[in-house]
């Protein structure tokens, strides 16, 4: 239980920004994003090549390990969600094991999100926003932005509250059945100020946030709060050399209650636990570039100290029944560069991590009442990558690389062993990380005035981490371990077309084929699938812009069928279906646009497909949504 409970981040210095194109793969601009009007960022990345989003949790190309970057900063989905659509300045979507530039965390590619700078008008901008949903959902923002010589500054306020965005009707986990609408509410603030001088820039970005979650069950509910510390600092030593330094906080706090989850009667929803979470992470790093010509280069390091806390009491007594905490360094050297190559251009990268689990510990009360306690081990890997971009003709461009990622174990796995009812499981100082290697091959171009691409791609996971039983007997034996070995493979094909004057097609589809090919703990799964790992997914879009400021957008988007496990389930015994049908999504959206105000009506799942998205979550119905901007 506790290790369920027991989430460990690890965190990365900030990606390499090259002028070149030999590895970036998608790349959603400011300009982008307003004229799609999505509600939120993970809504925008579902309906993106390779990425699929289940459980809150975002996969791409059939492997797990997505890293998530803030202006340059580690983060997390739980930042994603916060931060608004109009905030963002540039989307970068990086495909394939990307732990070269990205660290841990990036063993299926890496998303790096850069916000708008302050400043950017030299009259202060204010900006008043309203939006309202036929599910009684509403949100209320306050930004405004100005400079002044050298000094810029940024300033964002929300008020949101979300009604009925998650059901789950039927589960063979008693647990997860809502009985009413799941619904939440939050405030933020975030804030920028900047000095942008001739050789000299500095940023300091300040945020927080207080959040509510009711989870569809009278007793599930949790209060959280996120509170932001970073700043960053550049010096131009002359025209081939910079420094770049960035400092940065993140603390995060979470306390709420969780029910029996006996079932749906009064004592299976009567409160049960009180649990808290708390965590903090500081993060530093510097880098040294130089660029000349074609050439550039990157060098560097970073630190980073990730502290977290968790417990649960009992809900009425508050007595303590569990606790585990723990202290993780990390550290890396990077070096990379971007060269050209005859007619191509290259790109080499490479970083070593270590990542020190200095001290690690989980208390039960049991009964019987034990305590594990741990540290010192150091879990080290290297992470190279090579990628070649090469021109074939006036339009196309070939594009081929071979990158590694990696994800690595959990501190409670390493040293804290469990006794429960019935079973022993043992500590696994000696486990490995999971290793990840990408290959893929692009032939991208542009004909009649449309561009896009396909991609082949195929990536091996190995040193799979899963629970092994190492003795059937009374009690079970069981034990972490590197059990096994995965195969994803496929291909990603995007297009965009001008049709008629002043209208847009864009279309995307994503095969992908996941095969356990080596599981020790469980043989029986070779060849099966991955859970949430569809193998089609498209994406079709439909935009219309005229020259008044009205603009209209039509999108389909397609999943295909996918598993809830990894026994690839179909129906279990008690009827519970575990493979999720495929379903397609209709939404349409209109814009108009004028100097000082800019209103937006869109229409989400106009059939109101019934679909499951996640592990026995049902998908958002059909829902009216309404945006109404003032611009002073």
């Amino acid at each position: 239980m506790v290790r369920k409970f027991f989430l460990l981040c690890l965190f990365v210095p900030p990606p390499l920004a090259y002028g070149g194109d030999v590895d970036v793969g998608t790349r959603i601009t400011a300009a982008d994003i307003a004229a799609e009007r999505p509600a939120g960022l993970t809504e925008l990345l579902r309906q993106k090549v390779g990425l699929d989003v289940n459980n809150g949790s975002i996969t791409m190309r059939g492997v797990r390990g997505i890293a998530i970057w803030v202006d340059g900063f580690s983060s997390s989905a739980t930042e994603l969600e916060l931060i608004r659509p109009e905030q963002v300045e540039l989307i970068e979507i990086f495909r394939g094991a990307a732990s070269s530039r990205f660290g841990a965390e990036a063993m299926g590619g890496a998303i790096a999100v850069t916000t708008r700078r302050a400043g950017g008008r030299q009259n202060a901008a204010v900006n008043l926003t309203q939006g309202l949903d036929s599910r009684g959902g509403s949100y209320n923002r306050v930004g405004g932005s100005g400079e002044r010589a050298e000094l810029a500054w940024a300033l964002l306020a929300e008020s949101r509250e979300d009604k009925g965005f998650r059901a789950v009707p039927h589960s063979p986990f008693p647990y997860q059945i809502t009985v009413a609408d799941e619904h939440g509410r939050g405030t933020s603030v975030d804030g920028k100020l900047a000095w942008n001088g001739s050789d000299v820039a500095s940023s300091l970005n300040l945020k927080h946030s207080d959040n509510h979650s009711f989870f569809g069950r009278p007793n599930w509910a949790f209060d959280w709060q996120t509170d932001t510390a970073r700043s960053q600092f550049s010096w131009k030593v002359n025209e081939r050399w910079s420094l770049e330094a960035a400092l940065g906080e993140d603390r995060y706090a979470t306390a709420g209650v969780r029910d029996r989850g006996t079932g749906i009667d009064t004592a299976g929803l009567a409160a049960d636990q009180w649990l808290t979470q708390n965590s903090r992470q500081l993060e530093a790093s510097a880098t040294l570039s130089w660029q000349d010509g074609g050439w550039q280069g990157r060098l560097g390091g970073s630190s980073i100290e990730l502290s977290e806390q968790f417990s649960a009491s009992d809900y009425a007594s508050r007595a303590l029944r569990a606790q585990a905490d723990s202290l993780i360094r990390k550290e890396a050297l990077f070096a990379a560069g971007e060269l050209p190559l005859g007619a191509g251009r290259l790109e080499l990268g490479l970083r070593r991590d270590w990542q020190r689990y200095v001290s690690s510990r989980v208390f039960d009360a049991g009964p019987p009442g034990q305590e594990t306690r741990g540290g010192g081990v150091v879990k080290a890997a290297t992470s190279p990558k090579i990628a070649l971009s090469w021109p074939l003709g006036e339009t196309l461009r070939l594009r081929g690389s071979l990158g590694s990622g990696f994800s690595p174990p959990q501190a409670t796995q390493l040293y804290n062993g469990y006794v429960s009812a019935g079973s022993v499981t043992l500590a696994n100082p000696s486990l490995k990380p999971e290793r990840s290697t990408t290959a893929d091959l692009a032939l991208l171009g542009s004909m009649a005035g449309g561009n896009g691409g396909i991609t082949l791609f195929a990536t091996r996971w190995q040193d799979k981490i899963a629970v092994r039983i190492l003795d059937y007997g009374s009690p079970v034996v069981q034990q972490t371990q590197n059990v096994g070995e995965v195969l994803a493979h496929g291909l990603e094909t995007h297009w965009s077309q001008p049709l008629f004057e002043r209208w847009q097609l864009n279309a995307n589809y994503t095969y992908t084929r996941t095969r356990i090919v080596r599981d020790q703990s469980a043989p029986q799964l070779v060849g099966n699938a991955l859970p949430d790992m569809p193998r089609h997914k498209a994406n079709l879009a439909l935009n219309y812009a005229s020259t008044a400021g009205f603009s209209a957008r039509a999108k389909w988007r397609l999943v295909g069928s996918a598993y809830t496990d990894e026994a690839n389930t179909v129906v279990d015994s008690q009827g519970y279906r575990w493979k999720k049908s495929a379903y397609d999504v209709l939404d349409l959206a209109a814009s108009w646009r004028a100097k000082s105000w800019e209103a937006t009506l869109a229409l989400d799942n106009v059939f109101d497909r019934d679909y499951v998205s996640g592990f026995f979550w049902h998908g958002e119905p059909r829902t009216l949504r309404g945006e109404f901007i003032l611009r002073f």
